[in-house]
């Protein structure tokens, strides 16, 4: 009995002390993706042949579409996690944006856009991104989740206080 329960509190030490958050962080990440549509200044007629660039701004890393198809589709795969930065390459030239897209692991990011002429893209929808790890736990690891925990629990122990009918343990 001794013996197991030497090995038993020996396990739950060396459990307690190992970094836990290294072991789960040591998990490779999924990749991302980005697809949407591109479509002439009419903002109707989808554009073929265009190819969709990204660039990651901290790594300078460069992801690239296959040309579109006669719909205007265009889908790039396999993206790391960061921040980007878009460009359309069409026959009659190259349009920039002026502003980064966050693309997340594991999450597809829906983007279309129309060519204007003078070179600067109009952004017509934007999709929210679709991830199905997320849920109920990430909500309340935002400071809007801790937020809600903490009134909870605040009302709890306030509603408990009023049901002892003692508002303080102080006696005046």
């Amino acid at each position: 009995m001794k013996k197991i329960l030497a090995v038993f509190l020996a396990g739950a030490f060396v459990l307690l002390t190992l970094p836990v958050r290294d072991f789960a962080a040591g998990a490779p990440r999924g990749n991302g993706a980005l697809a949407g549509h591109i479509y002439s200044e009419d903002m109707r007629t989808p554009v073929s042949n265009a190819v969709v660039k990204l660039r990651n701004v901290a790594t300078q890393k460069e992801y690239e579409s296959e040309p579109t198809d006669l719909d205007g589709m265009y889908r790039i795969p396999g993206i790391e996690e960061g921040r980007y930065v878009m460009g359309v390459q069409v026959a009659n030239g190259s349009y920039n944006f002026h502003y980064s897209l966050m693309i997340k692991s594991n999450a597809l990011a829906k983007l279309s856009v129309a060519m204007k002429p003078g070179g600067a893209p109009v952004r017509i929808e934007e999709g929210t991104g679709t991830n199905g790890k997320k849920g109920i736990i990430d909500f309340f690891k935002s400071p809007a989740g801790i937020l809600t925990l903490i009134t909870a629990v605040e009302v709890t122990l306030f509603a408990i206080v009023l049901s002892e009918g003692e508002a303080s343990p102080i006696i005046d």
